[in-house]
This record gives C-alpha cells, structure tokens and sequence, in this order.
C-alpha cells in the first residue's frame, strides 16, 4: 500500500494531496497514541480559578500535565476534570503565569497572577507561531487593548503610535484609507506593506472592510529575516492580523461592544471677514497704482472706484458698481440673479457637527469537537461636511471543527458593505474645506430669490459654492462589496508533524452612480449635466500548503521545520464605466439611467481588464534553540511572478537571523534578581518587490483606437478598416526590485516584568529599483516600459519601554515607543542629477525633487532671502527672468521677495533653486498610559513627530494675489510695509499685481510641520463581576472617551499630519509626500460606549 501512494505522489500530484495520501497509512496510529486512557483508579477533580482580584475566569485551559485530558471553566470560573492519583494539573489563561498544581485532594483552588514577562507568550510569526522569547526577528506585537481604545473605520488607523518603526498617514474624510510605511520608504512605487489575515495575503491597502473589533493579535514584520518568507510581496514589510475564533468553554458567550458620539473640526483656516477683504484688496490696489507710478483710483466692477470702496444694495452678474439704488424686480435664474453684500463664513456653512456609531455583536463558543465565533458590526461615520458619510455592514462566521484528533478543518469568512458619499481622501484645492478660501466671503449662499448664489456674480472669481456643491451631490451612490475569507484542513501525520492547507480567497466589487449637475451660479460652468455608471469587480485567490515539525531532543534541543507552496491568482477582473450628458430632470432619481442622456460624441462607454498576474512560490523556515540560551532561525524563498519575462521571473529570498539569551548564561546567574531576560539579536535577509503599473511588463501590448488606427487600405479613400497600435512598449530584461536588510537589537525585561525594553538598528537598501523608461518624444506615443536602474537605502533605529506596577488595588502600565529613520536615493539614472519630481497646485513647476543624494521628495525651489529694500538691491540682483535697466524699472520690485543666489553667479536663475525642506520626520513618538483603581480605569495616549516639514500649498490662494476669494489674517498683518519697521514682515508688499512672489515654489511655503498630539483620552468604569454574575452577566464596562483633545505645533495650515497628497493611492504616491494641496483635517471626537459580556 505504501509504494502506491508513493507511486501516486511522484505522478505529478500536488503536495497537498500527497501528503494526505502518505499520512493516511499511519493517522490511526497517530490517533491512538494522542488519545489517553482514564484507569479505572480515575476520580474527579472540582476546582475554581480567580484572578488576584478574585473575580472568576471564564475559559481557562486546565490540562492534566502530559496529556491532551482536560477541560475549560465555565463562566462562574469552576470547572471539573477526571484524573488519575498524583497528577499535575497545568493551567494556562492568555496573559497570565501558568502554574502547575498537583492534585493531593477533590478539589483545588487556583489564582493566577499577571504575566508580565509574556516570554510565553505565543506571537503569529509567517506561516506559524513562535515563543516570544525565541524570536529572533523584528517583529512587533500590537496590545489589541491599546488598538481598540481608539475609534475608526479601519485598524490601520488605529493602529498610528502603537508600534515604533511604523508611520501611519490618514485623513479626517469619513471611511477614509490609511498610508501605512514600515520603517521608511523602499521604492518611488508602491510602498504598502502585504497584509496577511488569517494567513491570506492581500495587496489591499484599504482595511476599512475589516471591522477592528474582530481583530484578536496583529503582528507587524518589520525586518527581512523575519518577513523573507514572504518573499517577493514582503520588501515593504508584513502586517499579520488573526481574527477571533471561538472558545471550548461549552457555554455560549453573547458580547456587545458599542460606542456613539459626535465629532467636530478643531481649527479653521485663518481668513477674513468681508470688510476686511474688501479693504486690503483696495490698499493692495493702490499700493500697485503706486509702484506704476501711477495716480488711478482703485476700481471694482462691484463696489465702484474711488478712494474707499462703494457697498451696492445688491451685486449683479454685470457688476454693480458700488450703486445704492439697483432694483432687483427683474431678477431671473439663471440669467440675471441679485444678492446682497454678505459676510459669509464659508467654513461654518459648509462644516457640521456630525455623529460616529459603531456596533457590534458576537457570539462565541463549542467544545472539544468544534468552536464558532459569529459576529456581526454596523458602523455609521457622518462627515463633518454637510450630507456626507460612510457606512459599513459587516457579517463574519469563523469555526472549526476536530473530525478526529488529528485532523482539525474549519473556515473564516467576512462580507462587508460599505456606502459611503464625500469621501475624499485626497489633499487638493477642490476639497470642501479648500473651496472655504477659495469662495468670496461677501458672496452670500443662497441669492434673493433662495437660490445658489456663486462666481456668476462678476468679479469674484470663479469659486464653486461648496454648499452647493454638496447638497447637489447628496443623492449619489458608491458602494464596494468585498468577501474576504478561507477554507482550511490540518492533519497530524506523525508525532510533531503537522500539515495544513488553506484556501483564501479576496473578491471585491466596486459600484457607483453619480450625477454631476449643471452649476448655473458658477462662472465656468459648461451648462450640461452628466450621469456616470461604474463597476469593477475583481478576484483574487491565495492556495497555501505547509508541513510542519517540531520536535524536542534531549530537553535542550528545540527544532522546528516548516516547508511550503503558495500559489496566487490577482487581477482576476473587468472594469465598466458609462456615461452621457444632458439630462432633463437632474433632480428625479428616477431618470438617473443611461438611455436617458443624450446619445452624442461626449458619451463614454468602455470597459477594461483588471490586469491578471500570477505568482508561485517555494518555501522552508528552521528555528532552533539550544538549552533555551541560543536561537537561530533560517529561512528561503523561491518565488515566480508573471510580471516578467521567463528568463527574469524567479527570484530566491533568503533570510538568517541569531539570538543569544545572556540572562540564561551561568556568568549571568548573580543578576537574576533584577534580570528576568535579556536577549542579542542579529538579523539579514532579502525581500522583493514586482509593485508596479505594468502587469505585463515584458510584453509589447498592441491597441486599437477607432480615432487614430483607421487605415485606408486599399488606398481608394472611400473605406476605412480598423487596424492596430503599438500601445506600450516592453522590457524582457526587467526583473525583481531587491531589498536586503540589517536587523540588529536588544530585548530586555527588569524586575519580574516591570520594566521592559528593546533597542533595534536596521539598515536596508533597495535595488534594481524598477522606473519608467526616459523616452524621448521620438519613441511615439506608446507607454513606456519599467526598467531596473535606481537604489535606495534607509537606515535608522526603534525604541520602545514599558513599565507596569500594582501596588494594593491600584495598577500603572505606561508605554513608550520612538523611532527615527534616514531615507536617501543612491541613484535613479546614470546621470547624477537625474530627477523625479512631485506637484503640487497652480504653482509654476515642480514642488519636491527625489534625486540622488537626497531623501524622497525633498521639497525644492527659491530660498527666500528676505525683502527688496530698495532700488539699489534690486539693479544688483534681479528678479529672477527680469532685466532691470533703470531706477524706474526697479521700483516696481521694492518690496518683493528676494530668492537666494544659491549658485552665485549674480543673477537668478532656474539653476538657484535648492532643497527648501523635508517631510520626513527626524522622530516619530508614542506614549500611552494607563491606570486603574478598583473597578475604574483610565487611558492616556499621546502621539508626536518632530523635525518635518510640510509645504503649505494652500497659501496660494491665501497669501499671494493670484486668485480672486479670501485672505489670511497674515497678508493683512505682516506684509511689508514702504519706510516701516519690516523686522516682522513674513510677506511682500501688498501688491495686486503681484505675480511673482507666490508662483514659484519657495521657502515661504514650507513650514515646520512637528507637533505633539493628544490622541485619546478614556475613562471607563466595570460593574462589579460579583453582583453581575448573579444575573449570569460576565462583564459590564461603560466609558466615555475624547480624541484629538490638544494640538501643540507651529504649523498654520489645517492639520500637522498631514502626510501624502493621497493617503490611500499606490505607486508614485510617495513623490508628493507632504504637499498640502488642501484636505480634511483629523477630527475631534467625543464618545460614550458599552462593553458588555453574557
């Protein structure tokens, strides 16, 4: 029978059925020798077991010592178990000390402390689980207590200031993604980390599906030598998250954990009321005439021309000229529309207090032969601005069931539904909060006749009404659908050896409708409506097969082998998209379809692949430890990806890593009673990565389009047949961007657990980075291939520190967390001065240069260099493009900003330009602190960046006149002013004719973005377990919370944390890396919540 299934394996079959095939011979033997006979000599044992507290645990292991007999306590904490004379009995809860109690009587009582060592402890490592004290890897272990104190839609929000090493960008938009990086920035293209939930990877970046309170560990890999194993996905680090699974308690466990509030905008941008506005836009004015030389009275087609401006009883669409007497009885709309002079604070018309929800439901529970754990979660996120939000219903099963002793299956499933409107994750000038500077102020909302008012109105630019906006908006719909789950089986085939198999999968749906409607109170609107339809589905499944050994030699020798494959399927979709122009009745709902647009040449219809790729991969990890003192751990990786070409598909990713446990040595032994553990690390590894664009980019892709691949074949110029393209150019020689990685570190615990610390360098660098080809204009209009030409490197160190204590009824635990990294391109080009720039809005060029040398997206143009003072300086330095011939011509620039001759050639030129600043932080800081007393307790938690810079795109409009809204309070007060003390001056004189000073990007804009914030504040109170027990309650906490309470920066524009340009976009995300175009700031939060357990 054995050389058949032998005979059957080398016949090509997979490895999960082989291994099956090969295990069936010997699972009853396996069988026989796990089960454990009672002698008939057997009694049974009653105890109960408390904490120091003495209040009863639920779910508590108790296990006869060597044996697989045992049993759970139940909710009153008691728990009976039959055993044999003088047995041991091991009971073990999460997060406490095992003891060992011999059994002497009927019946025992036990009491468990508080396991503040956690050297135990067991920690989700990749494909597996190891001791945390035989880690020899980075990997941090997020306290899913600290994770759940703070509110949001994803976990990856939750997740900012837990963990050192890791930076986490978000936005206040409701539903709104998050930018996760993992010790720095590894690539100019897609720069998340892989996600692996419950042991299926997904490349999603947006976990806003997954709801946090499911979440039951996560483990972030933040070295090569621990997340190698994830070979090509793994160069940006891994994120391991495990859901909660259900428990063998036998007694169903019914939770509820629940919280409501309100959430408000904390600061606004800083402009001016309507007189104010109105009488700086006239001085600046007749400062202009001035510097002409000339003696005209300041003018506008509103409010008149003289010498102070004219306040009309209504504006016109004409202008009204500063009149009193105009008389709106011929108002029609769209055409001729009035409105009074206002003073409308745009921030408050369109802001809101707005409420945040969250619910969920559990249930829990099963025994010996299977357990479930059911939940179900509604979360309701209304923005702050009016009618937006963000909705999520979520649905999940996880069970598991033992067939036999040793075979175990079970599956973990998620649907989530989210529908949302207004979410906008992107900094830019549209946003809502940037249309509030951008909107006149004395422009009221609505006109005479309730109607939107808007830049109809002449002379007032051409804002769009951002209450207008919105409410127009209200009925649009996004949606997106995701099942994400996986279907497993794991069979022991012989003592220690374990196989598994897992099946994942990750489908997504994303559907939309939206109108966009006609405008007619805004300047520059087209006049037409159209209605959009989009769908995209795509499909993604992940197969992993693994066998595992552990074993034990000699009581010093812990060995363990895991083998593996993993085969995965992306891009498995289509995308469709609609859309027509001009519908009737934009209004009604009921006509938003297709067919009822009109049927022109602007009308869309198209439909595209989601880009198939696939990815196979080989895998081993070996851990030994030897006498508990040393560690090793090895690991490879062989992976192929369809991305490129034969030749170059395969990469092998190897890892090692060493750990000596000193505080286990015998010269250590007179520390014992201070050092609990202290452990050396050393670690190198390397990762992949194939995140680009470009599914395919080794292939030449061809295309038809019907406007330009029409050819005239037969050359009688009556006919037309459709022909095709080169589309894209390919690269057969592209292969694998590389990172290889330096880890090392330092773990140490003090004083039976009270203090804990851990230290960690690493060093990383990333080759072969893959980059758009640099075409020139004579390749044609086809795409360009990626190549491999660019190197980056990051260095940099993680810090973290804890101290726990109790003393009588009170207990402290407070936690630090520091990290700092140094990131520099080595190269992008052959060329040394080789460049990759980041944009921002309306400014003339680029706003931050990558190049070699530098950090990624270094902000870059003219340092200013104080004022032009008077003539003379000007005709000695000129400004920058200008020739300046006379003491008349230079007059006109008295005032202005003077740039920095940088490259001192006496003139200004492009080539003065530098690096004006950085957004990268030269520290990254966490601290959270909590303390109880009784049955109260309470939570702090603070979190900070200091040394970054932001460019503050937004004083473009604000600060500089080159656009027709609103002003700051600084132009009014610190411009410079002709014969005055200038000492304070922060901007040019007021000059409306002024386009120079703001349009180049330059120092001005770039401010120190550090700051500290006080991220949350709770304060919670747990009914007494004794009199809740009475009522069969476990647990009864209530709490009230308040996040995002304090704010310390010098920053003046919306929020210092602000990272990327768009938080949640993939490759090239990163060159705009702290560009504030404009967004929607962090919210401050206000909450009342429940915890509850029956």
């Amino acid at each position: 029978m054995m050389n058949k299934q032998l005979a059957f394996c080398t016949g090509g079959v997979s490895l999960a059925l082989c291994l099956l095939a090969l295990g069936g011979a010997s699972m009853p033997v396996s069988a026989a020798n796990a089960n454990v006979a009672i002698s008939q000599q057997s009694r049974t044992v009653t105890g109960v077991v408390t904490d120091i507290k003495g209040e009863p645990l639920l779910g508590v292991n108790v296990i006869v010592k060597g044996t697989t007999n045992g049993t759970i306590t139940d909710l009153d904490g008691k728990f009976s178990l039959e055993v044999e004379p003088n047995s041991i009995l091991v009971v073990s809860y999460i997060g406490y000390v095992s003891p060992q109690i011999p059994v002497t009587g009927n019946s025992v009582k036990v009491t468990l402390k508080e396991d503040t060592q956690n050297l135990d402890e067991v920690v989700v490592v990749g494909y597996g689980t190891q001791q945390k004290k035989d880690i020899t890897g980075s990997v941090a272990v997020i306290d899913t207590k600290e994770l759940l104190a703070s509110s949001g839609s994803s976990a990856t929000q939750q997740l900012q200031g837990k963990a050192a090493g890791v930076y986490i960008g978000q936005s206040g938009s409701p539903g709104s993604p998050s930018m996760v990086r993992i010790r720095g920035i590894n690539t100019v293209n897609d720069n998340g980390p892989l996600y692996v939930i419950d042991g299926v990877s997904t490349r999603n970046q947006d976990l806003s599906s997954l709801n946090p309170n499911d979440i039951e560990s996560m483990q972030v890999l933040k070295d090569a030598s621990s997340a190698a194993i994830y070979g090509a996905q793994a160069a940006n680090g891994v994120i391991l998250i495990t859901t909660k699974k259900g428990t063998r308690s036998g007694q169903p466990k019914l939770t509820y954990d629940g919280y409501i509030g309100m959430q408000k905008t904390g600061k606004r941008y800083d402009v001016l009321n309507s007189m104010d506005r109105l009488n700086l836009e006239w001085q600046a004015k007749k400062n202009q005439y001035a510097l002409l030389g000339s003696d005209a009275k300041p003018s506008h087609v509103q409010f008149g021309t003289g010498d102070q401006p004219s306040i009309p009883n209504y504006m016109t669409q004409a202008g009204a000229n500063g009149s009193t007497s105009i008389d709106p009885s011929d108002y029609s709309y769209p055409g001729n529309t009035y409105a009074p002079f206002s003073d409308t604070d745009w921030w408050d018309e369109v802001d809101r207090v707005a409420m945040i929800q969250n619910h969920q439901i559990g249930l829990a529970g099963g025994n010996e032969k299977g357990q479930y754990n059911l939940s179900a979660n509604y979360f309701k996120q209304d923005g702050t601005v009016i009618e937006s939000y963000y909705q999520r219903y979520q649905v999940r099963a996880n069970t598991t069931f033992n067939v036999r002793d040793w075979l175990r299956v079970g599956e973990n499933m998620t649907y989530a539904f989210t529908k949302d409107n207004g979410l906008n994750a992107s900094g830019a000038e549209s946003s809502a909060y940037s249309w509030t500077y951008r909107a006149s102020p004395y422009v009221p909302v609505y006109d005479i006749a309730g109607n939107f008012a808007g830049s109809k109105f002449a002379g007032t630019g051409n804002f769009n009404n951002p209450v207008a906006n919105a409410v127009r908006a209200k009925d649009n719909y996004y949606s997106n659908s995701r099942i994400f789950g996986n279907l497993w089986a794991e069979a022991d085939l012989w003592k220690g050896l374990t196989f598994r198999t897992n099946f994942g999968l990750d489908y997504t749906n994303q559907y939309y409708y939206r109108m966009s409607k006609k405008a007619p109170e805004f300047s520059e609107d087209m006049g037409q409506n159209n209605f959009e339809e989009y769908s995209r589905y795509n499909f993604r499944w992940v197969w992993t097969n693994t066998l595992t050994y552990n074993a034990t030699f000699n009581d010093v020798h812990k060995v363990t082998v895991l083998l593996g494959t993993e085969a995965i399927r992306d891009g498995l979709g289509r995308n469709m998209t609609g859309r027509r122009y001009n519908y009737l009745f934009e209004d009604n709902t009921n006509t938003w379809v297709l067919n009822m647009g009109e049927n022109n040449n602007q009308r869309i219809a198209e439909s595209n692949y989601a880009g198939e790729f696939a990815l196979f991969g080989l895998f081993g990890r070996a851990d030994y430890t030897f006498a508990d003192k040393y560690l090793a751990t090895v690991i490879v990786r062989r992976d192929g990806v369809s991305r490129f070409s034969e030749s170059n598909r395969y990469g092998v990713f190897p890892s090692v890593s060493l750990g000596w446990r000193l505080s286990q040595e015998n010269f250590m032994e007179n520390t014992k009673d201070w050092l609990d553990d202290l452990k050396l690390r050393v670690g190198y590894g390397q990762t992949g990565n194939s995140e680009m664009p470009r599914t395919s980019n080794f292939a030449y892709e061809y295309d038809t389009a019907p406007t330009k691949t029409d050819y005239d074949m037969t050359g009688a110029n009556n006919a037309t047949y459709t022909g095709y393209r080169l589309g894209k150019y390919g690269n057969e020689d592209t292969k694998w961007e590389a990172t290889e990685m330096y880890n090392v570190g330092v773990d140490a615990t003090f004083l039976n657990g009270k203090f804990g610390a851990n230290f960690e360098w690493y060093h990383k660098k990333t080759t072969d980075m893959l980059i758009a080809a640099q075409y020139s204009a004579l390749a044609g209009e086809a795409g360009k291939p990626y190549i491999n030409f660019g190197d980056m490197k990051n260095s940099g160190w993680d810090f973290n520190f804890n101290y726990r204590d109790n003393k009588g009824d009170w207990s402290w635990d407070v936690s630090l967390n520091l990290s700092h990294y140094k990131n520099e391109v080595v190269k992008i080009s052959e060329a040394d001065d080789a460049s990759m720039w980041g944009y921002g809005t309306r400014l003339s060029g680029a706003v931050s240069r990558t190049t070699k040398g530098h950090a990624i997206s270094e902000f870059y143009g003219y340092q200013v260099d104080g004022f032009y003072d008077d003539v003379n300086e000007v005709k000695a330095l000129p400004p920058l493009g200008k020739t300046i011939s006379s003491d008349e011509d230079a007059k006109a620039w008295v005032g202005k900003f003077k740039f920095a001759d940088t490259d001192g050639d006496g003139q200004l030129t492009s080539e003065d330009r530098t690096f004006i600043g950085s957004p990268h932080p030269d520290l990254i800081a966490g601290l959270n602190a909590s303390l109880t007393w009784k049955n109260w307790d309470f939570t702090m938690f603070w979190y900070s960046t200091i040394g970054n810079d932001l460019f503050n795109n937004t004083k473009y409009f604000t600060d500089f006149w080159l656009f027709e809204g609103n002003r700051s309070t600084t132009i009014r007060d610190y411009s410079w002013v002709a014969g005055a003390d200038n000492s304070k001056a922060k901007l040019p004189v007021l000059d409306y004719g002024d386009t120079y000073s703001g349009t180049n990007a330059n120092s001005y804009y770039v401010e120190n973005a550090s700051f500290l914030r006080l991220k949350n504040v709770v304060l919670g109170y747990t009914l007494p377990k004794s009199a809740l027990s009475k009522v069969g309650i476990q647990n009864l906490r209530l709490y009230v919370q308040a996040e995002n309470l304090l704010t310390i920066t010098g920053y003046s524009g919306l929020d210092p944390e602000y990272t990327n340009a768009n938080v949640g976009g993939g490759n090239g995300s990163d060159l705009q890396r702290g560009i504030d175009m404009g967004g929607w700031p962090t919210t401050m939060r206000f909450l009342f919540g429940v915890n509850f357990a029956f």
